[in-house]
């Protein structure tokens, strides 16, 4: 039987990273996104993996993906599929509110769901954000669904103990094309001068500065398969942000 792993937003990003990272470990894995080209590139890189193109926000992608596993056992699922959406809480909309709510919580919440019989002696790592402990502007909703995270990841894993390990990583600056947009959108929202001002607080904050995604991969993948004696808990792989 495989040993099999699970990463969703494999196409880019963290997500990319970490199934690079599990496979160098000797996982098989699913790389799981919305887009499918960018998956087959992170499998190219890879070589012993598949394309799962799913958007884990609705059913039918929950079901995909839990077709694509089959019978094998599933040593970690790694949730790093997200969506940013910063917007004023005087500017969000029912529609973009939900969609925030399906993917960043509701994606995590019923993708683990469904492959709970696959993960008996497994883990979980659940990709959270800075956001869910120090306010910002234009993160309202965002904030909301990644301090989401946080709950499920102490409630899931009292009720898996001790079969399934459940943990959180809490990522801060990540150099990824979802931070630049991020920053695009942000500075098309607020104009060039507030944009600059406020990059002029939050750099002080980031006492390691923008980390690479290989850099937090490392900590995702630590929780997934290291820490044997590590479940419940939220670990700030930030460069220090929550340290000011």
């Amino acid at each position: 039987m495989a040993r099999l792993a699970v990463v969703t937003g494999a196409g880019s990003g963290v997500g990319r990273a970490t199934a690079e990272a599990l496979a160098a470990r000797g996982l098989r894995v699913v790389c799981v996104g919305r887009r499918i080209e960018p998956l087959r590139e992170t499998v190219a890189l890879i070589g012993d993996a598949d394309a799962v193109s799913a958007d884990v926000a609705t059913e039918e992608g929950v079901a995909s993906v839990r077709a694509s596993v089959g019978s094998d056992a599933v040593a970690t699922v790694v949730h790093a599929a997200a969506i940013e959406g910063l917007v004023r809480m005087a500017d969000t909309d029912r529609s973009t509110f939900d969609a925030l709510v399906a993917t960043n919580l509701g994606g995590p919440f019923f993708l683990t769901q469904a492959l709970l019989p696959a993960l008996e002696g497994g883990s979980v790592v659940f990709v959270g954000s800075v956001a869910a402990v120090r306010g910002r502007d234009h993160h309202a909703a965002y904030g909301a669904t990644k301090a989401a995270l946080l709950g499920l990841t102490v409630n899931v894993a009292a009720e898996l103990a001790p079969s399934v390990r459940v943990n959180c990583v809490c990522l801060g600056g990540v150099n990824t094309p979802m931070l630049a947009q991020a920053l695009a959108d942000y500075t098309a929202a607020v104009g060039e001068a507030t944009a600059q001002a406020t990059l002029a607080v939050e750099r002080p904050r980031m006492l390691l500065g923008v980390a690479e995604p290989q850099l937090v991969a490392q900590s995702i993948v630590h929780l997934a398969l290291d820490a044997a004696f590590t479940t419940g808990s939220v670990f700030y792989a930030d460069g220090g942000y929550t340290a000011r």
